[in-house]
């Protein structure tokens, strides 16, 4: 067990070092400067300035928040009629162990969902059963919708919109998941995407101010060669500001919507409160491009 254990492992990291590194590997770059991904993963996760970029959130995030949603009407058999069993155990491990690390999404406790389940009893009477059963059903149905089609929904649609874009050269992404970069069908070789995940409002005009490509009174875009593009939900209402004025130096041209897409992971519920949250997150769902220029002193 400890030979097949140590040549798993030194194949894992050959093919990582490999992947990572630009140059060729060789045994001594593998031996001094070796990519061993589960330790340089702990040590992104454990520096609260890397998880600021992706967002914060509080210690109890995944139990009172993200289990719930995950699990449903199955999360109070957890405390009512549990199993005890050694699947129950690692699935409570994993989560306290999640639970230390301040970014915490719903979908990374998705390997201790099945164990849980099995750790749970149904309702003995047919009548509690039949009521439970369809609490599940419904749950499943709306959660289905809900995840499934809405949340987060438009960034593919988007990204296949920027590969269909002639002049576009940057793209910014923000307050979104991660795009998927293949999706640009070959077009990576002129776009270069930016991924600014959460980080904070002054910073993406920043960048803006940076990338964006000088501003030309009636510009036809189809015949540009170069554009800054900037991605990001019209529930992010720091953009108001610059997007409706000109006073910034930017200019702001929406070219696409896609409205079925909410960012469930703007809910700031503790700064905003309840009712204005979800005002401002499903009154105002969508993922907008819009093409940022900027006032150049050359005119």
């Amino acid at each position: 067990m400890v030979v097949s254990a140590a040549v798993t492992t030194f194949i894992a990291i050959y093919l990582d070092t490999r992947f990572y590194t630009q140059s060729s590997v060789t045994w001594a770059s593998l031996i001094n400067h070796p990519v061993i991904t589960p330790l340089n993963n702990l040590t992104y996760n454990l520096a609260s300035s890397n998880l600021a970029k992706h967002g914060l959130h509080p210690y109890y995030q995944h139990v009172l928040f993200n289990l719930p949603q995950l699990l449903g009407p199955a999360f109070m058999l957890l405390f009512t009629q549990p199993h005890l069993s050694l699947r129950l155990y690692s699935a409570i491990s994993g989560v306290f162990v999640l639970s230390i690390f301040q970014h915490q999404e719903a979908r990374f406790l998705l390997p201790t969902i099945p164990l849980i389940l099995s750790s749970v009893k149904l309702p003995k009477n047919r009548t509690h059963l039949r009521i439970w059963a369809s609490i599940w059903a419904l749950f499943n149905l709306f959660f289905g919708i809900l995840m499934g089609i809405f949340h987060q929904g438009g960034v593919v649609p988007t990204q296949l919109f920027l590969s269909h874009q002639a002049d576009a050269t940057n793209a910014i992404w923000w307050k979104t998941y991660s795009p998927p970069v293949w999706l640009l069908n070959g077009k990576n070789a002129v776009l270069t995407t930016h991924d600014a995940m959460g980080i904070p409002g002054p910073s993406i005009i920043k960048e803006l101010g940076v990338l964006a490509t000088c501003y030309i009174p009636e510009e036809n875009i189809t015949t540009a060669t170069k554009g800054t593009y900037l991605v990001a939900p019209l529930s992010a209402s720091f953009l108001d500001d610059y997007v409706n004025k000109t006073g910034s130096g930017l200019h702001f041209d929406e070219v696409w919507r896609y409205r079925r897409h909410l960012n469930l992971d703007d809910l700031d519920f503790g700064d905003d409160g309840v009712w204005p949250t979800l005002k401002r997150v499903v009154g105002r769902r969508g993922l907008a491009v819009w093409r940022v220029t900027k006032d150049c002193a050359d005119g």
